[in-house]
Formats: C-alpha cells, sequence, structure tokens
C-alpha cells in the first residue's frame, strides 16, 4: 500500500490512537487529523478519555488506526514528536515510523511471529482423554492464531491453546474457523484458530505482548 499518509488521510478523518501504557495495559482511544503535517506526520488533535484530554507525551510511540471507505481498517506505528496549543486546542504531532498496513482481524493486531505452541484436544472415542499435538504459530492477534501442525482439524472443533508469552505461558480456549493443507508439504496443515470466551486480563496480556514485539522490531529498522 502507498506508504505516504498524505494520499490516505486528510484532515477531518476520524482515527483511533492505541496506547500501551507503563503497565502494558494497552487503551485505545479516539481523536481526529487536524492536518497532515508532511508525508510522513500528522496533526492530531489529543484524545479526550473520561471527559479529559489524555496526556500523551513527546517519544510516545504508538498505533495509529484509520478507515478506508471499502477497503477495511489500515494502521502504523507512530511517534510522538511534538505537542502545541492553536487556537487553546491540544495537538499532537505524529511521526510515521512504521509502515502501513492492514488489519487482518477487525480490532486486532495480527503478528508475524514463531511460538511453539500446545495444541490440546479431546480424543474422538474417549472424552476423557486428552490428546496433545505440537505445533509452531505463523502469527497471532488478540482474536485469534494460526499454527502450523501435522494433525488435521476440522472446522468448529472447540480445542485449547497454550501459548508462551515471554516468561509466562497463557491457555486459551479456540475455535478452528480454517484448516488447509501447506502447499507441497504431504502432512502440515495451516490452521486458523479463533479464541472464544477469552478473558479479557488475558487478551490484554497478548496485545501488550505483541506491542512489545513491535518496537524491538523497529528498534531494529526492520518496518
Amino acid at each position: 500500500m502507498n506508504s505516504n499518509i498524505s494520499s490516505l488521510i486528510k484532515a477531518g478523518d476520524n482515527i483511533e490512537i492505541e496506547i500501551i501504557n507503563k503497565d502494558l495495559d494497552s487503551l485505545t482511544v479516539k481523536s481526529t487529523v487536524a492536518n497532515i503535517h508532511s508525508d510522513n506526520v500528522i496533526v492530531i488533535t489529543t484524545p479526550i478519555y473520561k471527559g479529559r484530554f489524555y496526556p500523551i507525551h513527546v517519544g510516545k510511540k504508538l498505533n495509529v488506526i484509520f478507515c478506508k471507505k471499502n477497503r477495511g481498517k489500515y494502521y502504523f506505528l507512530g511517534e510522538v514528536i511534538k505537542r502545541e496549543n492553536k487556537d487553546k486546542i491540544p495537538l499532537l504531532y505524529i511521526n510515521k515510523t512504521g509502515s502501513i498496513r492492514k488489519m487482518q482481524r477487525r480490532e486486532f493486531f495480527r503478528l508475524d511471529i514463531i511460538l511453539n505452541v500446545i495444541i490440546e484436544i479431546n480424543n474422538d472415542e474417549d472424552e476423557n482423554e486428552v490428546k496433545q499435538i505440537n505445533a509452531v504459530s505463523k502469527d497471532i492477534s488478540g482474536g485469534g492464531i494460526r499454527i502450523i501442525c501435522k494433525e488435521k482439524l476440522n472446522l468448529n472443533r472447540l480445542l485449547k491453546c497454550i501459548i508462551p508469552l515471554d516468561n509466562e505461558t497463557v491457555e486459551l480456549n479456540g475455535k478452528v474457523v480454517r484448516c488447509q493443507k501447506v502447499p507441497d508439504s504431504i502432512s502440515k496443515y495451516d490452521i486458523g484458530i479463533e479464541f472464544v470466551d477469552i478473558d479479557e486480563s488475558i487478551r490484554k496480556k497478548i496485545i501488550s505482548f505483541i506491542f512489545k514485539k513491535q518496537r524491538k522490531i523497529i528498534k531494529k529498522g526492520l518496518i
């Protein structure tokens, strides 16, 4: 997609800002584009949260989310480079530090990452017997995970995902929403799993994990 902000966003557009706080809790707030400063810098109104301007300091990294009509949601990683007040309106200058990407799932960012995942399913012949399947992730979001494994799983099958996130492991219930054979492979399957009945505290841990990995990628200059 075109990487210039000026060709995709215009003054007056409504956007969302995802902020990761020090406690790694994520917060999404709404804002409006006040001006297009350059191809890589936009000026936005300071978001209001719970009736007050939400403090976002210079140097803060965040995700900027916007919609394109009939094309879906997009986002880019940015950094606040300046704050100013104009006509008594507090404004933020945000520099685009990452490429513009389409959101693969509504409301959730998807991160390409390899993780050793364990899938638990009930045995078809004995529901009391649990079978463990070793898998490798291709990507993960706050709404689901994509894995590669040697087991073919039927659509809508319920299962449990055991996923390592840095220094802890989370367990989530999931449902198979896609299962395709990996091209040029005899016994590997590409499986999409949607998280179901997920505790919001666990979802926040996943989103925070994703955001931390994104920041590390940015520092390495890979996006």
